[in-house]
């Protein structure tokens, strides 16, 4: 027999100290921080703490909660929707102004001009709700957690939160 019965004993606690350690170490490094974004110049600037997100970290970061995800999406085609309104928009702006140098007809170049832009419009403050309400569900998970370990007057015990 390699080892007696104490040191199997004292082995046991070894494994069960060193797995508790570890267990507590990646439960405190992998607590999420809140998402938070300001107005920039050119956009849209999304940090958590104080490091700055890229869209795609940012992107990464509302799919991975399916009450996020949900908003995210309908943001993301929304905005889509945006974009193409503003570049039928830019379209109708460019006919009226060449059917106004030819002394042309501009009836038509005006309705349509200003049908993509209130259509463009809509569809940009639907957008920024959602996304607004995306980062909102995304920041209310992180509290639900559905464990944790806490230390007590008598040791370190796993603490269930409903």
């Amino acid at each position: 027999m390699l080892f007696n019965f104490k040191q199997k004993k004292s082995m046991k606690k070894v494994i069960y100290i060193a797995s508790l350690v570890s267990i507590l170490f990646f439960t405190n490094q992998s607590n999420a921080q809140e998402i938070t974004v300001f107005q920039g110049m050119w956009g849209d600037e999304f940090y958590q703490d104080k490091d700055k997100m890229t869209w795609k970290e940012f992107g990464m970061a509302m799919d991975s909660n399916p009450a996020s995800e949900v908003y995210w999406s309908k943001s993301k085609k929304q905005f889509g929707v945006t974009f193409a309104a503003a570049t039928a928009n830019l379209g109708f702006g460019i006919w009226y102004l060449v059917n106004e140098n030819n002394d042309k007809e501009t009836t038509a170049p005006i309705i349509g001009f200003a049908s993509t832009a209130v259509v463009g419009s809509i569809f940009y403050c639907l957008a920024n709700k959602n996304k607004k309400n995306a980062i909102l569900e995304f920041n209310d998970s992180l509290g639900k957690t559905t464990y944790r370990l806490v230390p007590s007057d008598s040791g370190v015990g796993l603490a269930l939160k409903f």
